[in-house]
């Protein structure tokens, strides 16, 4: 009988656990249908950006409560054994020497500290711990919208490349097309042999750009799903069409001014600045505080126990307590304390300055994204006139040269030009919907795509 080798039973139990690792559900292919409301409430909850970000302003918010347990006492418990192994020895003239202390000293205490002036750094400290978390919640809503401005971009982005690829293909059919017809009239002896070079030069600059159109798709949908935190394995359904949107709604009428003085209301990132700007004021207190007076009310309660045996009995134990105010006022400190005040006045007028500054980019930022905004809109009308011009025109020169009126050079430019102009209208619509998204992003307002929505 046959026997099989080790060797053979841990191939196959290394080809089993390949195949279960490969088969397994955290490797099964998901499919993922996808409109932009659904990448708009993706993104709010899966992005790791944002949750990291999550991360960080819940771990200040325990930072502001440890703040304010400077205000509470402080109680601690201390539990100590000595075994003195020299005591000390005194000498008394006319006596001779004179051992003090015993061996063994058994101690329990219990401490009581409540600081009861501080010189205002308590508060200090804790207006700066506040005006951080705020600043860092501000922070927070920025980075949803940032990361939801993000996402929408690669979405529509996606959507845009696969009308590219529709484009490039129908522009490459057309060549192929127009190419057999030339073919035929060349054999017919109808069209001259540059007129046929002419037709297969179109056909092949055709094939570059619907190449660089599906890369394009292909990595415009990585970046969607590495975005979204999908895996690189599940496949997207995309439900929305590259279409006209008015995200802008009513914000469409307001002039320039009036979405800047908007902007300086809600941009949450402005709300964080100041709040930096107002912790960088409390930490000047914060270092004021080091010029005045502790107060700090000491209370002790201690039981002790001095045996020159190991072993302790409760009534050895001798009780003894107090209550002590301790102030403590440096008097100097090689210049240190003068030196971290007038650091924190330099740092408190450059976070001014910064909000200032930050403020002043704030309104360029609107002017220059409703510019934009301003912009696609006018392009759009213009750029589908041309493409239903040049549709016609490239029908005009087909119907023409097939007739022997025009000229194969005529096709081709026809051709050429309807290709250009149904690319231009597909990325002014896009940009139409982009400019929006970002002009609303610029005032503080894109969280009400999905707040309207909600």
């Amino acid at each position: 009988m046959r026997t099989v080798s080790m060797k053979s039973i841990s191939f196959i139990t290394t080809l089993l656990l390949i195949m279960l690792a490969l088969f397994s559900p955290s490797h099964a292919q998901q499919i993922v249908t996808l409109s932009w409301n659904d990448v708009v409430n993706l993104s709010r909850t899966q992005s790791l950006e944002l949750r990291i970000q999550n991360y960080e302003y819940r771990s200040q918010r325990l930072g502001e409560w440890k703040s304010l347990s400077n205000f509470l006492p402080s109680v601690s418990y201390q539990y100590q054994i000595v075994k003195n192994v020299e005591r000390p020895v005194f000498v008394i003239p006319n006596f001779g020497e004179v051992r003090f202390g015993t061996l063994y000293n058994f101690t329990h205490a219990f401490q009581l500290q409540y600081p009861l002036f501080t010189g205002g750094a308590r508060y200090a400290n804790w207006r700066i711990q506040r005006n951080i978390k705020k600043s860092l919640f501000e922070t927070l809503q920025n980075k949803e919208e940032q990361v939801v401005l993000q996402a929408l971009e690669s979405y529509f982005s996606v959507i845009l490349a696969h009308n590219l690829i529709a484009v490039n293909q129908r522009a490459k059919e057309v060549a192929g097309s127009n190419l057999e017809q030339v073919q035929k009239f060349y054999d017919l002896g109808a069209a001259s042999q540059l007129d046929l070079l002419r037709a297969k030069s179109r056909y092949s600059s055709s094939l570059p750009a619907l190449t660089s159109a599906m890369n394009n798709r292909k990595l415009t949908l990585e970046n969607l799903k590495f975005l979204l935190d999908l895996s690189p394995r599940d496949s997207l359904i995309i439900l929305d069409s590259l279409q006209e949107n008015n995200f802008l709604e009513n914000f469409d009428k307001l002039k320039v001014d009036e979405l800047q003085e908007i902007a300086l209301e809600y941009r949450s990132d402005l709300k964080g600045t100041e709040y930096q700007k107002n912790a960088a004021g409390d930490q000047r207190l914060l270092t004021a505080s080091q010029f005045l007076p502790s107060v700090v009310l000491v209370g002790n309660l201690q039981h002790q126990a001095q045996i020159d045996q190991f072993n302790v009995n409760n009534e050895d134990y001798v009780r003894s307590k107090y209550i002590a105010v301790n102030i403590q006022l440096p008097l100097f400190e090689g210049g240190s304390r003068a030196l971290d005040f007038q650091q924190s006045r330099i740092n408190h007028k450059k976070a001014e300055m910064q909000y200032d500054f930050f403020k002043k980019s704030i309104l360029l930022d609107v002017e220059n994204n409703y510019n934009q905004y301003l912009e696609a809109k006018a392009n759009l009308n213009s750029l589908r006139q041309a493409m239903v011009e040049a549709r016609e025109a490239l029908r005009l020169a087909n119907l023409t040269y097939q007739e022997g009126i025009s000229t194969q050079v005529e096709v081709l430019s026809a051709q050429l030009a309807f290709t250009s102009s149904e690319v231009n209208y597909q990325k002014g619509v896009f940009d139409f919907n982009i400019t929006q998204l970002r002009l609303l992003k610029s005032i503080g307002k894109l969280d009400r795509i999905w707040e309207n929505k909600g």
